[in-house]
């Protein structure tokens, strides 16, 4: 089993497509979707229960052995922070990227998604709004200030989308999962976990702010793994001919 060691791999330059959608919640922002529909993207699965609990023991091992008080410390610990808050909160990866403690104050959490301009406003579970209030307590981030940042003494930015991509890929193939796995199977994992205790699919719709019960199936992979059982079960031209 291969150990990701965090390091970071040299940046990409990718040129952006003129008219495509930018984020609703900041027009001068730089970022854009790369297609003006999803058609032609790798299917990003959710993790399975069991696979997130090695990702999650791969992080720890690597916080263990963190010294005490320094930036590597920060750096396992902020990525153990995003998996958690990724599956229990099921917001979008730049949502989850830009958390600032203001968000989470007094255990409330409320946020304007940056792809549809749609809130979110609800109450932590104590268990999370601990895990966040701990983390920047112990990091003294100021109110405004995000938490999940390259180091703990670098510049007042959050991590980027690849940034988070190759941590939670990083650990995933530590893990030995070898499924299409990325920052996204994070939010995946909550919509597709909710069905599987619910199978109450208008429920993981309304969860996840989706128009339609097909885009929230789809979402979850259940069309992916349907069409899989489907082909596994054809076989054809081989009942008069078993013997040759």
């Amino acid at each position: 089993m291969s150990k990701y060691n965090g390091s970071k791999k040299a940046a990409k330059t990718k040129t952006v497509p003129k008219g495509m959608p930018k984020r609703l919640d900041n027009p001068n922002d730089d970022y854009q979707r790369k297609t003006s529909t999803k058609m032609g993207k790798q299917t990003m699965w959710y993790l399975t229960r069991a696979d997130f609990e090695k990702v999650q023991r791969a992080c720890l091992v690597h916080l263990q052995k963190a010294k005490k008080g320094s930036n590597n410390e920060y750096r396992w610990e902020r990525n153990y922070l995003i998996l958690m808050v990724g599956v229990n909160m099921g917001c979008r990866t730049t949502t989850v990227l830009e958390i600032t403690p203001r968000l989470y104050a007094g255990g409330k959490f409320y946020v304007r998604e940056h792809k549809t301009g749609k809130t979110q406003n609800y109450e932590l579970k104590p268990e999370i709004y601990k895990l966040l209030n701990d983390f920047s307590n112990k990091y003294k981030f100021t109110k405004d200030e995000y938490i999940f940042r390259t180091r703990i003494d670098s510049a007042n930015k959050p991590l980027t989308r690849e940034q988070a991509w190759r941590i939670v890929k990083g650990l995933a193939d530590e893990a030995g999962i070898k499924y299409n796995v990325g920052a996204y199977s994070l939010r995946k994992s909550f919509a597709r976990w909710l069905y599987d205790d619910t199978h109450d699919i208008f429920k993981v719709m309304r969860v996840m702010q989706h128009s339609d019960p097909i885009i929230t199936a789809r979402y979850i992979c259940l069309e992916e793994e349907e069409v899989m059982k489907i082909r596994e079960s054809i076989l054809y031209g081989f009942d008069n001919f078993k013997n040759v």
